[in-house]
């Protein structure tokens, strides 16, 4: 499904250059569930972004279904990340003047009526249990609820792989489980690949495939 062949970035300063990601493989397959674990300023965000296609490479290909995409194409890009892509982050990054079911609606991407957006958004609501909850202030929600709000957001255009930095590093440990939980189970449902970016080794031993990046390259382990 996804690809990437000795993918680098490289940010540069006015004093010199810094080698992020230095030449790193990876296939992702729909259905695949992936951990990447590592220290802070390890890469793995930034390769993140790089799969997301939220950043451009300096050097190598990211490849969807067989074809090179040109990382500094936007509208490519924009359409590739519509269709395959839904994204959750540590902080759930919700519109707080939005209600849950409105972050929901701006969030679908088909040419819908209003009508048939709040349908599916409320359809996704009770998937993930917050249909008593779809009118209420998101900023009074609990961190696991806003948390859940986010991957409903991510899951509400049938995305094929869900890619996730560090979704529990703002909750507590039992709503951090919870949130893993549900996690593994919409994505085994909707056959999504579940990628996860992590610090924490609870979390990145769950993987049915493990990596460690360090210093900018990528090891199974």
């Amino acid at each position: 499904m996804i690809e990437c062949v000795n993918v680098k970035k490289d940010f540069s300063t006015d004093k010199n250059v810094q080698h992020v990601l230095k030449g790193i493989d990876l296939t992702i397959e729909q259905g695949d569930f992936i951990t990447i674990m590592g220290k802070s300023g390890s890469g793995k965000t930034s390769f993140l972004n790089c799969i997301s296609l939220l950043t451009d490479v300096t050097e190598g290909q990211i490849l969807v279904d067989g074809r090179s995409i040109d990382t500094k194409n936007r509208k490519e890009i924009e359409q590739i990340r519509q269709d395959y892509i839904g994204l959750v982050f540590q902080n759930s990054n919700l519109i707080p003047c939005l209600s849950p079911i409105e972050n929901l609606i701006i969030a679908i991407h088909e040419n819908l009526s209003y009508a048939k957006k709040k349908s599916r958004a409320m359809e996704m609501l009770e998937r993930v249990g917050l249909t008593s909850k779809h009118n209420h202030k998101t900023p009074t929600l609990s961190g696991g609820e806003m948390q859940r709000v986010a991957i409903a957001r991510a899951l509400i255009n049938n995305p094929k792989m869900i890619l996730c930095d560090e979704p529990t590093g703002a909750l507590d440990a039992a709503t951090g489980k919870s949130i893993m939980d549900f996690l593994l189970e919409v994505s085994t449902s909707y056959n999504s690949a579940l990628v996860i970016v992590t610090h924490d080794h609870s979390i990145g031993s769950l993987g049915k495939r493990q990596y460690l990046m360090n210093e900018g390259l990528l090891n199974e382990i």
